[in-house]
């Protein structure tokens, strides 16, 4: 039997926090940096020809200082994807979220199903003379209304929520995640935008996404929708 998972959605942010940090940690440690240049050789041609080892102390230092652009630009990318992934994940969450409400209560399939834009709850009568069960309706029909369910800004998305679950998420909570991540995935992605993100606002993004998990399985509590809660989150 469905039901919404939530230890899996903590541990997936966890370890993808974990692993952003560590490396973040790791690439902007000096003494981790002076070590790897003090084992990296530098190389150059010598006048026959030749391949040799460049003893040249300022040749090393500026080789050491556009390494360390390097790694910043790397720095600079994956902040930007966390902003993907995490937006990635929201939309995840909420997919998997609505198949539990769906599951539950098969009637509030109707006001997000349709095959003809004029009106709600229409399908082909062809989907029940191929399926092979009623299960195998349901199935795609859920399918179709949780890519309908899920689209628009998340105050919409969340307007739905409180329609079919009568839990209210808080504004504020909904603003912050709108604007600090939703929409900076907007214009990563669709406007080649990609400041670096620092440690701390990557830090704040992954606990906001943490809340708003916690507050759907809230949300699945009040209503009856079925939930794992192994963790004791909520």
């Amino acid at each position: 039997m469905y039901s919404f998972d939530i230890g899996k959605w903590i541990m997936k942010l966890m370890y993808s926090s974990s692993s952003f940090f560590t490396l973040l940690d790791f690439a902007r440690d000096k003494d981790a940096f002076t070590a790897y240049m003090n084992n990296l050789s530098v190389y150059k041609y010598s006048n026959d020809g030749s391949v040799i080892e460049h003893n040249d102390t300022l040749i090393k230092n500026s080789f050491a200082k556009e390494l360390k652009k390097e790694v910043e630009h790397s720095l600079e990318n994956y902040s930007n994807q966390i902003i993907v992934i995490l937006s990635t994940y929201i939309e995840t969450i909420h997919s998997e979220f609505f198949e539990g409400v769906f599951r539950k209560n098969n009637q509030f399939i109707y006001e997000y199903i349709s095959d003809s834009k004029k009106k709600k709850g229409y399908i082909r009568l062809n989907l029940i003379f191929e399926s092979k069960s009623k299960d195998e309706i349901i199935d795609y029909l859920i399918i179709q209304a949780k890519k309908n369910v899920v689209n628009g800004s998340l105050e919409k998305i969340n307007q739905r929520i409180f329609k079919l679950t009568k839990y209210k998420i808080e504004k504020q909570l909904i603003k912050e995640i709108q604007l600090n991540i939703l929409d900076k995935r907007n214009s990563i992605v669709h406007e080649a935008n990609s400041p670096m993100i620092e440690k701390e606002e990557i830090k704040l993004y992954f606990e906001l996404v943490e809340k708003y998990l916690l507050e759907l399985g809230r949300a699945c509590k009040k209503s009856g929708i079925l939930y794992d809660n192994q963790g004791n989150w909520i």
